[in-house]
């Protein structure tokens, strides 16, 4: 069989050859291309890859294997969804079902789960090829990115949380573009609505601010950007509603790298909780300093009107043990009741002043509950005989002897109620009647009534005559004197041991003042309280002691009645003693180390030097550790006795200086 041979011309030869250079320069430019293809898919930093339409990869790149740990086997071999995030799936689908539809996908974010059980983020381009039905894709690993986002938005969530704890919103402001940004703290501190494009969000800013803090901000603005320096103010901002908020806001310039300034930045907190806080505070401390100097005020009241009282008291009752005639008597015996009422009017405005500013504080020591109810019956006793009353002290069998309380103000409850019973009883009787309500362990309710036949009170009056400066009536004080002080001041003592006055009368039938206290209980009586260093000495050697026929015996007084009557009460019980007089507690110490007295009475109130710290340097003086120091004070206040002896007095009286007070006193320190 022959092959038929075509003749070619030259010029179809030609032409031949032409067209197969052209093929083989194209089948170099398609291997070239597919080449660089390889290249390119093998050694992307990204995913490349190749899917068909039952979910498996047709082509992997090295990326694929390198990011997420399996083999190239395993990629090929297994449907992609296996490796897809559980989570993920349905998003999946729906964006695989996109592409059918010739919609590409674009940025499209699912998790995949690599090899070691991890997951990585990846974010996807894609699109399908109809004429063979194969997808083609590129993904680019955005886990790093992602994380950093997270950790940006826990960031911001925690920032706005802060700031919603602290009440803090934050600002900027970019000066070229004039852009303003807050944050969702600060719209809700200006109470402003968000909005995604709010071009006048400085007007509405301003719009909360009062005119005179619109000029000081707009000072402090151009002041930052001038100067570069950050600025404050605190000021009022008013909201829609007419409320009122105070805040707190700094800004500061940020600078470029020519040092211009840029932008400015700032916080705005708000303060209107601190600012009600703050002006509570200086209300209270106002109260407090008014409450601090009324007190002091009386203090000094106190001490300069008791003064000359204790001379008045201390010269009658001086003049009262001489020899008088009816009338001289009488007269005197009227100033001497007198001052007495008035002193006893000063001690219950401060002892009110006291408790009202929350200075009066219950001292404990051991009492014998007999002996003190004695001493209360013992001081109305003359009274009581003088107006044919019965005064009756009932005690059950079952109270404890002794028991640790505060005796002074104990006593004081009980004077009062005597007192009231013995002004406001004419006829009949009345009673101190001790019970015992209760008893566990230590401790003993111990119940005390005082009651009366007197005038009794009616039903209106009963709640009103415990309030400070009331009575019963204009009659009542009309008739019978007194402050309206006693029974406020009883109850409000009761009350710093939980307890309050209880009352039971019956007009024109008598009254039956009661109340109980929980006491601890003290077995047998445990000797003296005051601190050994401080007992009088029985070892002469201890300190310089004189014959008992010159006693020497240091005063120190600023006030010269107080002086005089010291000096002549002093004599007549001492007639032989030898007196040394100074003014000042500085002269105090001189004298002490150059007389060597055998006893001191030492006023606390004295110029140059006061009563205590001449005390405290006289301690200080070996020679004289033990040598006895008696404080004289015209004060009353709460822990003035104990003051005293922790400065090294060795004992306490209060002015009025009474004949027989002093007697004991210094019978006490000397006779040893």
């Amino acid at each position: 069989m022959k092959i038929a041979i075509q003749d070619f011309t030259y010029e179809e030869l030609l032409q031949k050859v032409k067209e197969q250079e052209l093929l083989i320069q194209e089948l170099k430019e398609e291997k070239y291309s597919i080449t660089n293809f390889e290249y390119f898919v093998n050694e992307s930093p990204d995913l490349v890859c190749i899917a068909d339409n039952n979910a498996y990869f047709k082509v992997v790149n090295d990326a694929f294997v390198n990011i997420l740990g399996y083999s190239r086997n395993e990629l090929l071999s297994r449907p992609f969804l296996e490796f897809i995030y559980p989570d993920d799936l349905e998003k999946t689908f729906k964006e695989i079902k996109l592409l059918s539809l010739k919609n590409p996908t674009i940025d499209f974010e699912n998790r995949y789960i690599k090899k070691n059980g991890q997951l990585v983020f990846l974010e996807w381009r894609a699109n399908l090829n109809i004429s063979n039905n194969l997808i083609y894709a590129i993904a680019r690993d955005v886990t790093d990115m992602r994380k950093t986002q997270e950790k940006l938005l826990s960031s911001e969530k925690s920032l706005n949380e802060a700031q919603k704890i602290a009440k803090i919103g934050s600002w900027d402001f970019n000066l070229t573009t004039q852009e303003l940004n807050w944050s969702n703290e600060l719209y809700k501190i200006f109470e402003i609505e968000k909005k995604d494009f709010e071009p006048n969000l400085y007007g509405k800013y301003l719009s909360r601010f009062l005119e005179d803090d619109i000029e000081l901000l707009n000072k402090n603005i151009y002041n930052t950007i001038t100067n570069k320096i950050p600025y404050e103010m605190e000021h009022r901002i008013v909201l829609d509603n007419n409320k009122k908020k105070w805040v707190f806001c700094t800004g500061i310039p940020i600078l470029d790298n020519q040092n211009n300034v840029v932008a400015l930045k700032g916080v705005v907190q708000n303060i209107t909780q601190k600012k009600l806080i703050d002006d509570t505070i200086k209300a209270k401390e106002k109260a407090e300093a008014a409450s601090i100097a009324k007190s002091e005020f009386l203090s000094n009241m106190s001490h300069e009107i008791r003064t000359p009282l204790n001379g008045i008291v201390g010269f009658t009752d001086l003049l009262l043990k001489t020899k008088l005639d009816k009338d001289q008597l009488q007269y005197l015996k009227t100033v001497n009741e007198s001052a007495n009422t008035l002193m006893d009017i000063i001690n219950n405005i401060l002892d009110f002043s006291k408790i009202e500013a929350g200075k009066m504080e219950l001292n404990f020591e051991e009492i014998d509950i007999f002996e003190l109810s004695s001493q209360v019956i013992n001081l109305f006793k003359y009274e009581a005989n003088h107006k044919k009353i019965d005064l009756i002290l009932r005690i059950d069998t079952n109270v404890p002897q002794y028991i640790l309380g505060d005796s002074f103000r104990l006593k004081q409850i009980l004077v009062n109620l005597l007192s009231n019973a013995m002004k406001f009883t004419a006829t009949g009787h009345i009673k101190l009647i001790l019970s015992q309500e209760e008893e566990f362990d230590a401790i003993s309710k111990i119940k005390f009534s005082v009651i009366d036949t007197g005038i009794g009170i009616k039903i209106q009056n009963q709640n009103k005559i415990f309030q400070s400066f009331v009575q019963a009536d204009n009659t009542t004080t009309r008739r019978y004197g007194g402050t309206g002080l006693g029974l406020a001041i009883s109850n409000q003592l009761l009350a710093l041991k939980k307890s309050e006055l209880k009352l039971i009368s019956s007009y024109g039938v008598g009254s039956e003042f009661f109340f109980a206290i929980l006491f601890k209980k003290i077995n047998k009586k445990e000797g003296n309280m005051i601190n050994e260093e401080l007992k009088p000495i029985t070892e002469k050697e201890n300190i310089p002691f004189n014959s008992l026929s010159s006693y020497k015996i240091l005063i120190a007084e600023d006030n010269k009645i107080n002086m005089l009557l010291a000096k002549t009460l002093i004599k007549k019980m001492l007639g032989n003693c030898v007196l040394i007089e100074v003014t000042n507690g500085f002269d105090a110490v001189l004298k002490v180390k150059e007389e060597m007295p055998d006893l001191v009475l030492m006023d606390i109130q004295m110029p140059i030097q006061n009563g205590y710290d001449a005390t405290s340097e006289i301690r200080k003086l070996s020679a004289f550790k033990y040598l006895p120091i008696i404080a004289l004070t015209a004060g009353v206040l709460n822990g003035e006795k104990e003051k005293c002896m922790e400065y090294g007095m060795s004992d306490y009286l209060t002015k009025p200086i009474i004949f027989n007070e002093l007697e004991k006193i210094l019978m006490k320190w000397l006779k040893n």
